[in-house]
């Protein structure tokens, strides 16, 4: 073999070398039955949390939050390419990074059929915190 990878030899060799692949190949397609399984014997449980509602409402909920989310950001980055702005307006760039992160957990959890499941799944400890807080 080359650095590369390529089968070095005579033509002839590098004739042999590839049908000995295809035979290999074509027999491995021909019994399906005597390949190695991939399959996980105990396959992880599907979290909850990620299977989306039958609730259409909230789909399309969650679909415009996840709208608004990608127009903010779209500005946020139009914004940070002009230093001068960047310069200015940091924190007001800041929040517009952290809205964008609240509209996409709660598109989140608007969208998924175990909304309670999803809460729990939130990286944000303060959202986290307002949206399990006790009743007044």
């Amino acid at each position: 073999m080359s650095d590369n990878g390529e089968y070095r030899g005579t033509p002839a060799q590098r004739r042999q070398a590839q049908q000995r692949s295809d035979l290999i190949q074509a027999e491995y397609r021909a019994d399906p039955a005597s390949r190695p399984s991939i399959r996980l014997a105990n396959p992880p449980a599907l979290d909850p949390a990620l299977i989306p509602t039958e609730d259409r409402l909230s789909l399309r909920l969650a679909e415009e939050l996840d709208y608004a989310r990608r127009l903010l950001d779209s500005m946020g980055d139009a914004l940070s390419a002009d230093v001068g702005v960047v310069m200015r307006h940091t924190v007001a760039l800041q929040s517009i990074d952290i809205i964008g992160q609240l509209l996409g957990h709660i598109a989140a959890v608007t969208r998924s059929s175990a909304p309670d499941r999803a809460v729990d799944r939130i990286g944000m400890g303060d959202l986290k915190a307002r949206l399990t807080r006790k009743p007044l």
